[in-house]
């Protein structure tokens, strides 16, 4: 009987696949835990499927998605062709201890309905060594560099995930950062407990695009809805009510850009041409 479903993704762009080695020797019944890997589009590395048919307890489903890959369809997915009562919902470049699902499941026997988070541990540029990607080399060299991580490592039960009809997967949140923090912002407004493991972590290795980027336009919007998210105590997951949340954010900050302009009238002697000039290009763009 499977008990746990570990699942986690891909956009058609790792180029390692320790997450499936480190999960493999656990210490948990093979019999009792499964590893799902979702690729967001129809096709996967040579690699990697190998790797997966070596794991008796291991396959790939495939998302056949198009465009931008999406973590919120990925996840969804893998939670669909699950069969566990709880589930490890963890990023695709993660090392963990033999014994991580083992103490998963003991805590969650101790709590009902816990919502589990798990810290992250990065392994900085300057120890990286692609031939030393083990929990001995991570557990040594890895450094905390962000305490509240959400799209690293999130354990509960199915029934938790299934009330917040899943990942959202709107295409203004399908990064792992964003969509992750919109999942965990409805879990908090449905009042299910909520704890950071206080002892276990997930160990991250380096690669390069492991430093977020800078703040975008879309990356603002993200903010916007998981802020609006949280003001409306939203539980489930609702496409529409996010592109009401967007129309509402251009309204915004369309009267945000205007009141900045007319204070700048106000300040720059002969600053009226320039709004004349702004007005134009907000016309023409």
């Amino acid at each position: 009987m499977i008990k746990i479903s570990v699942i986690t993704w891909n956009g058609g762009f790792r180029e390692s696949f320790h997450t499936v080695d480190s999960f493999a020797k656990q210490s948990f019944p093979t019999s009792e835990y499964e590893f799902i890997w979702a690729e967001y589009y129809d096709s996967a590395d040579p690699v990697l499927l190998d790797k997966i048919h070596q794991v008796e307890n291991a396959k790939v489903i495939f998302v056949n998605g198009e465009g931008q890959w999406h973590v919120g369809r990925c996840m969804n997915a893998g939670i669909a062709a699950s069969r566990g009562d709880l589930l490890v919902l963890i990023d695709g470049d993660i090392v963990v201890r033999p014994d991580f699902l083992t103490e998963m499941w003991q805590t969650h026997a101790a709590y009902k309905n816990l919502v589990l988070y798990v810290r992250r541990w990065d392994e900085p540029k300057t120890a990286h060594d692609a031939g030393q990607i083990s929990v001995e080399h991570l557990e040594t060299v890895c450094q905390l560099n962000n305490p509240t991580n959400y799209g690293g490592c999130l354990i509960t039960g199915r029934q938790n995930i299934e009330s917040a009809q899943g990942y959202e997967e709107h295409p203004i949140i399908g990064g792992p950062g964003a969509v992750s923090k919109e999942l965990y912002t409805r879990l908090c407004n449905a009042g299910f407990p909520i704890m950071w493991h206080s002892t276990e972590k997930i160990y991250h290795p380096w690669h390069f695009g492991t430093l977020p980027s800078t703040d975008t336009l879309q990356q603002q919007q993200q903010k916007w809805v998981i802020k609006q998210r949280g003001l409306d105590l939203s539980t489930r997951a609702d496409q529409r009510q996010i592109d009401s949340y967007l129309m509402n954010y251009s309204e915004v900050h369309k009267s945000s850009v205007q009141l900045s302009i007319k204070k700048m009238v106000r300040i720059i002697p002969g600053s009226a041409s320039l709004i004349q000039f702004l007005r134009w290009t907000g016309n023409h763009a």
